[in-house]
């Protein structure tokens, strides 16, 4: 499949972004990356926020989440695996998960980043949690589901330090929440 030219300069976005920063990262840079003009990125962005909006969004897992809470799972541990590695996997790429840092710093400046980074935290967590719930008849404390989105985000912010892989990470989670539920 050939790369297109928008998807040529998001990619080098993304490199530009994650290495620099948004505000220190020059559109002649990501342009040189990404082999084309300053003047197509523009064609294609109209402005370097539009740019950084758009990279800002690729960075936070709405698609992984979401498509995780497509599925119809026979167990809560099932789903709240399959979720948090939708979350985990998406942040092997170390751009993206610098990415994701300044998106998070960015969210009042940019609304549409800010209104993502929201729903993903409430919204879809929430969605999934209500449909937990229901599997085991029991109400999910509110603290409990925050705690499981901070300790995914937690993993993703030092990742090279973590002693375990995401795999067993995302199972020892899952079974303490669930513990912790019952109890």
């Amino acid at each position: 499949m050939v790369e297109t030219t928008e998807e040529k300069i998001l990619k080098a976005a993304v490199r530009v972004f994650a290495k620099k920063g948004f505000d220190t990262a020059t559109t002649d840079e990501i342009a040189s990356k990404s082999g084309v003009s300053k003047g197509t990125v523009f064609l294609y962005f109209k402005r370097k926020d539009a740019l950084i909006e758009r990279v800002a969004l690729a960075s936070v897992p709405f698609a992984e989440v979401e498509e995780a809470l497509k599925k119809r799972y026979s167990s809560p541990e099932e789903l709240l695996f399959d979720v948090g590695m939708a979350f985990l996997n998406k942040y092997k790429n170390e751009d993206l998960r610098s990415l994701l840092i300044m998106s998070m710093a960015k969210k009042d400046r940019y609304r549409s980043v800010g209104k993502g980074l929201q729903s993903l935290c409430f919204s879809s967590m929430d969605k999934m949690f209500n449909e937990i719930e229901r599997m085991v008849g029991k109400p999910f404390p509110e603290p409990l589901r925050r705690a499981y989105f901070g300790s995914l985000l937690c993993y993703v912010v030092w990742w090279e330090y973590n002693k375990i892989d995401p795999e067993d990470y995302c199972r020892a989670l899952v079974s303490d929440l669930l513990k912790a539920v019952e109890d």
